[in-house]
């Protein structure tokens, strides 16, 4: 009696630790057309999003009217950036994307850009330095 519990426990952890492989490895890479996250800073490099001939750049914040965390407000407030969109070879066309406020999306060359967020979050009303901003995109290629 011990000998056959003993044996279908030793079934039963082996069969689960197949399962559990077969689940992280099947994980391991995203699919091509899966979002991925991209942190672009002013003036910083382009991003070119796998298997399609869009760049992205960030521009310029535009606009950061983010209630800052030390002060109280009556809304959250909005941030707008502008996205050098450039197709092949083309030229760098300006685009501008809202955070808290619509449009915070687009679609570009069958590619779908999100803006998600920009940090750092204003602590203070004290203006933040270009430099020390990062626009975080999401970007997705679309099924043709």
């Amino acid at each position: 009696m011990f000998a056959r519990a003993l044996w279908s426990h030793t079934v039963v952890l082996l069969t689960a630790g197949v399962v559990l492989a077969a689940c992280s490895s099947s994980t391991s890479q995203a699919p091509d057309d899966a979002a991925r996250t991209a942190a672009l800073a002013v003036g910083g490099a382009e991003v070119t999003p796998a298997g399609s001939a869009l760049g992205v750049s960030l521009l310029a914040v535009a606009g950061d009217s983010r209630c800052p965390r030390s002060v109280q407000c009556v809304r959250l407030g909005d941030a707008t950036i502008l996205l050098g969109v450039r197709v092949g070879m083309g030229p760098t066309v300006p685009m501008e994307l809202r955070w808290g406020a619509a449009p915070s999306d687009t679609v570009v060359g069958g590619v779908r850009l999100v803006f998600d967020s920009l940090t750092p979050w204003p602590s203070t009303p004290d203006p933040i330095a270009a430099g020390a901003y990062r626009a975080w995109i999401s970007v997705k290629r679309l099924a043709p």
